[in-house]
């Protein structure tokens, strides 16, 4: 283990902070699984993983979800929980990984929180506020039934192309549940922050720009061999291709092939170009983030 992050965390931990929370983040591909691993193991710590997917079941090598290896070394938690047909959304995945981190916290362990996921990160360390269920529930219901009346997919898109349209290029006009969210989204009901719950310390992979992009295409590359294709194929089967757990990169890509609208070719191509994009922007949102000034860049 490098020095730096093990004398950081050392020295944090002398402190005994109340209500400790380790996390680690970075881009994607930056190494983030690996470090929580070695610090899991040093510090008698538990990871709960801050990852979109990785917290939906049968998705396993789009998401890069740890090995049954990397398992066995430190344990795990918000990984492969709930089927690809259910959304879990970001006030949900708050209030799961506290509950998570909690537990972890009451067992005497360290819990370390751990991916590259902007939002997920940071609704829980800043306590995100969001809008009330009902309140939320009622405008969902008005989207919804926009949605199925007569050219609603139409409607909605048109609607999400005027207030945000760097998310209608993004999200077709058939893929209702997305589209729906980007409009509950733009619709100003963005979350508050709350009083922190938990003493943090930050620490964020930030690998050179070269580098990471040479091993986001070796990853891809990787997973292509290990059978992602045969995934994707086996998940079409059983459920939709606008579910949430299918939208990721690597998937959505695949999914284009299966459909005939490019060649396998170009959607690898693809998958490694939307990625290093991914990586690019996690990066722009860490730096002009609130936590910016807290995060110890390795």
């Amino acid at each position: 283990m490098k020095s730096k992050e093990f004398k950081t965390v050392s020295t944090w931990l002398e402190k005994k902070p109340k209500q400790p929370l380790l996390v680690i983040l970075g881009p994607t591909a930056s190494g983030k699984t690996s470090l929580a691993i070695k610090l899991a193991q040093k510090f008698e710590g538990e990871i709960v993983s801050a990852d979109s997917r990785q917290i939906y079941k049968e998705v396993n090598l789009g998401t890069a979800k740890p090995t049954s290896s990397e398992l066995k070394k430190a344990k795990h938690h918000l990984i492969s929980e709930f089927s690809p047909k259910k959304t879990v959304t970001v006030a949900q995945y708050r209030k799961l990984a506290e509950e998570k981190i909690r537990d972890v916290l009451r067992r005497k362990k360290i819990p370390i929180l751990a991916g590259s996921h902007t939002l997920l990160i940071s609704a829980l360390v800043e306590n995100y506020q969001f809008p009330g269920k009902l309140k939320t529930e009622s405008k969902r219901a008005q989207l919804e039934k926009t949605y199925n009346s007569a050219n609603g997919p139409k409607k909605l898109w048109q609607q999400l192309q005027k207030i945000n349209p760097e998310a209608a290029e993004k999200i077709p006009p058939q893929n209702k549940h997305h589209l729906i969210r980007a409009l509950e989204r733009s619709k100003n009901q963005k979350p508050t922050t709350g009083k922190r719950k938990f003493n943090t310390l930050i620490l964020g992979l930030n690998p050179p720009r070269a580098e990471l992009y040479k091993k986001i295409n070796q990853r891809v590359d990787e997973m292509m061999r290990s059978g992602l294709l045969k995934e994707v194929q086996r998940l079409t089967k059983k459920y939709d291709r606008y579910s949430p757990a299918l939208r990721g990169h690597g998937y959505r890509e695949l999914l284009d092939y299966l459909n005939g609208e490019k060649s396998l070719e170009q959607a690898i191509e693809e998958i490694k170009k939307d990625t290093r994009h991914y990586a690019k922007r996690q990066m722009t949102w860490w730096r002009n983030s609130p936590l910016a000034k807290e995060i110890i860049w390795l």
